[in-house]
């Protein structure tokens, strides 16, 4: 397996529009997610290279040895790519926020990849990075499950830390997440935030937008001699 430490991000960001918004139905019009490029599910790590690197961005903390150098590596071309794409003072005009773990702190399965993410691409920045959210159980990661939480519950799940909260209200919150899939959490992480601040903007930063498999159309038929 290639390592995907030598596979490098797009230099900018793109925004999920018109033209892929019906990949992720939970969106809607206005609101502004953007991602570095395209993950194709259930085709392997080998299919792309932006395959490859979610894989092993994803790899689980309890794997072996060698697959963590590659998931090391991982974290680091995602920084990397964040640093490149986003300018320092754009940056620095928001709270950046990861989208939660679907494990808590304590168990073993926990993955702190996106938080540690955005500490490594701004650490030398003037960076507001809060964990304002925590789920209050732990449960099966979607990908891993046969059977997915619906909005409703996973919304149920997640808690708002007020105490960070408190510290210092965002003017403008970055809800950052690997795979921007359904769009699910996203929208059930900026529904629980706009409990506290209806009007506060709030936009997603994801790796990787899940694309679906598109039908070849139907070629127009040439009239008949």
């Amino acid at each position: 397996m290639t390592n995907s430490g030598r596979t490098s991000l797009p230099s900018r960001l793109t925004a999920i529009d018109e033209t892929t918004r019906a990949d992720h139905y939970y969106l809607a019009e206005v609101d502004r997610c953007f991602c570095f490029g395209e993950y194709f599910a259930d085709q392997g790590w080998g299919h792309s290279p932006t395959n490859q690197l979610i894989f092993n961005y994803k790899c689980k903390p309890i794997e072996k040895s060698r697959r963590l150098l590659w998931k090391e590596r991982a974290i680091a071309t995602v920084a990397a790519g964040l640093k490149s794409a986003i300018a320092r003072s754009e940056v620095e005009r928001h709270t950046w926020v990861p989208i939660p773990s679907s494990k808590l702190p304590d168990h073993p399965e926990y993955d702190d990849r996106i938080e540690r993410t955005l500490r490594r691409a701004f650490a030398e920045y003037d960076v507001d990075i809060r964990e304002l959210l925590r789920q209050s159980l732990s449960v099966e990661a979607d990908h891993d499950s046969s059977s997915r939480m619906t909005p409703e519950s996973l919304f149920e799940l997640l808690i708002v830390d007020h105490e960070a909260w408190d510290r210092a209200p965002p003017r403008s919150i970055i809800l950052f997440d690997d795979v921007l899939t359904t769009g699910k959490h996203f929208k059930a992480c900026e529904r629980r935030l706009r409990e506290i601040d209806r009007t506060i903007a709030i936009a997603g930063v994801f790796v990787a937008r899940r694309a679906l498999p598109r039908p070849i159309d139907d070629f127009e038929k040439p009239d008949a001699i």
